[in-house]
């Protein structure tokens, strides 16, 4: 065990299992009506739609070493060092992202996707926070696929999803679990660069049906289904063009999200600058612009990690209103979100305190 760290029973353990498949199912529904992708040009964009609207952003990094929090406590836990500091969008505690970028410019993010079904227990070490796992460790699209060699989403850990994954080099992959086993669409194998709520194969299938696509079915635009929105944001990436002075390409992809948005379901749309290493995004609260240029925050072990609110008040660049992690806030955003979420609502305090302390077992190397 590592410093900082502190034993967990192996019943405590087998309860926090049932908190993250209660979680599991909250996930399930508050990424009922995602979006993600990228825009020719290096621009990524992704909303998140939910009930809650609280969270943090933060800055994880570098040089930190890691064990994975399992539910089955048979199960081999995956142990690294961070090569890369990340910000990332955190509403279940920190170490627990909904997506985010890392310092190279490697995009995670993740979308429900129901016919989800991990990998069963094997030789390979296991992680329940993929996103953050990949964000800590992969360069690019190839080397995300290709850690699946190395270690695994433990099935204790059912949250239905698959995700969208895009880099600077211009690679955009969606990597999905279906009958225990990756599937990773990319290259000529995603010719479309996004992603919904269904399968990426039945998404291509159906969108081959529309105009301008081979097909004769007319756009349905407004429609909050999953395979509508994922034709309305194929057709605005076909329509896109990076060559245009006079059309921003944030603009455009804040545009595209807002074709996609559901209403006051969509508490955060993110757009993610893979030039630049910059972070935009609008909340439901405040409509105007937040930046974070990652070139200006110190990823290095040797000095705090630093947060901030997404639904900070101040807009523009956010640079100045980072502050130091304070572990009290992040056990309070905790236990806000479970409490306000009714299948959550009666668990316990002593097994949120677990999920809390998770962030302690890390340590600078």
């Amino acid at each position: 065990m590592r410093a900082g760290s502190r034993p967990v029973s192996h019943r405590s353990r087998l309860v926090l299992a049932g908190v993250f498949v209660l979680t599991a199912l909250v996930s399930t529904q508050s990424l009922r009506a995602c979006t993600a992708f990228l825009q020719e040009g290096l621009f990524a964009g992704k909303n998140y739609d939910w009930h809650l609207d609280y969270g943090l952003l933060i800055v994880n990094k570098k040089g930190i070493a890691k064990r994975a929090l399992l539910l089955d406590p048979t199960e081999k836990a995956a142990e690294w060092i961070s090569r890369y500091g990340s910000v990332t969008f955190n509403q279940y505690g920190r170490e627990m992202p909904n997506g985010g970028i890392n310092e190279v410019g490697l995009v995670v993010e993740t979308l429900m996707l129901p016919s989800t079904r991990n990998p069963a227990p094997d030789d390979r070490p296991a992680v329940t926070a993929w996103v953050q796992y990949q964000l800590d460790n992969s360069r690019t699209v190839g080397e995300t696929i290709a850690s699946d060699k190395a270690v695994r989403i433990s099935p204790a850990m059912p949250i239905p999803i698959h995700f969208f994954v895009c880099d600077a080099e211009g690679s955009a992959a969606v990597v999905e679990f279906l009958d225990g086993k990756l599937v990773s669409h990319t290259g000529e194998q995603l010719p479309h660069k996004l992603i919904t709520n269904n399968t990426c194969d039945s998404s291509l299938a159906y969108l081959a049906q529309h105009n301008g696509f081979g097909g004769t079915k007319p756009i349905r635009k407004g429609s909050h289904d999953s395979l509508d929105r994922f034709v309305v944001a194929a057709d605005r990436l076909k329509a896109h063009r990076p060559d245009d002075s006079k059309q921003s390409p944030v603009r455009y992809a804040f545009d595209t999200l807002a074709a996609v948005r559901q209403g006051d379901a969509t508490k955060w749309s993110i757009v993610y600058d893979l030039n630049k290493l910059e972070i935009h995004y609008r909340t439901q609260r405040c409509s105007e612009t937040r930046t974070v240029r990652l070139r200006d925050l110190d990823f290095g072990s040797q000095t705090p990690i630093r947060m901030v609110s997404i639904n900070t008040p101040h807009a523009g660049v956010l640079t100045p209103h980072f502050t130091d992690y304070d572990a009290d806030l992040n056990q309070w955003l905790i236990y806000y979100c479970v409490r306000h979420t009714p299948m959550l609502a009666l668990i316990p305090d002593p097994l949120l305190e677990l999920l809390a302390r998770y962030p302690d077992t890390t340590s600078g190397t």
